[in-house]
């Protein structure tokens, strides 16, 4: 009998874990980002690998989060996430080869989760800004020159990049989540000082993706 209490006790203890709100948390996964509105720079567009101006990185994603106030239904909380994607055509040209097309950015935004009937469900939203850099605009394979005619690496432009999430936390374990998907859509736009023969400098950026979280239970 002191054995099936002892469980009882344990077992609601787990069960509560399970349902707490996380106010803390990090989390690693992979996303898929499409990149669009990419000027082709080849006679023929139809034979760029992307004929519609588009090309889809893709690669790790990770970041953290901070809830810190719960206002109604909502829980709000920052969220600061980076990854480097690749993809092996370009949106330029129907050349292509390993890592042709490289993206890679930093991401600061505020975040809203949602209480729900179901404890085991968190959806949330959020709204993101920050730096990317990519050589996505740019015609294939563009390089400087050293001061001795030696190509160095490829060229990349800086863009300020904004995007918003949506996606949904399931609670599976006390401390690990499973974030089946996230969706985002949003732009780049191109600052600085760029390439001679650059394409447009605002690029059309949607994003899908998958991670496991890794949280402390609230209190």
């Amino acid at each position: 009998m002191r054995f099936c209490k002892s469980l009882a006790v344990v077992l609601l203890g787990l069960g509560c874990a399970v349902a707490a709100r996380a106010q803390a948390g990090v989390y690693v996964g992979y996303s898929a980002t499409r990149l669009s509105g990419i000027t082709c720079f080849e006679s023929a567009p139809v034979t760029c690998s992307s004929a519609n101006g588009a090309v889809n990185p893709s690669g790790i994603q990770g970041g953290a989060y901070y809830d810190f106030r719960t206002v109604g239904p909502v829980r709000l909380g920052f969220d600061l996430r980076g990854g480097t994607e690749h993809s092996n055509k370009s949106a330029t040209s129907s050349a292509g080869g390993s890592n042709a097309t490289g993206l890679d950015d930093v991401l600061f935004g505020v975040r809203g989760s949602f209480h729900t009937r179901y404890s085991w469900l968190s959806p949330y939203a959020q709204v993101s800004a920050g730096y990317a850099r990519s050589n996505a605009t740019l015609p294939f394979g563009a390089t400087t020159l050293s001061s001795g005619g030696v190509p160095n690496p490829r060229l990349e432009d800086n863009f300020m990049m904004y995007e918003g999430f949506a996606g949904v936390d399931i609670h599976v374990f006390p401390v690990i989540d499973l974030r089946p998907v996230e969706l985002g859509i949003g732009n780049m736009d191109r600052f600085g000082s760029s390439a001679t023969g650059d394409g447009p400098g605002s690029v059309g950026v949607m994003s899908i993706g998958a991670a496991i979280v890794f949280h402390l239970p609230s209190k």
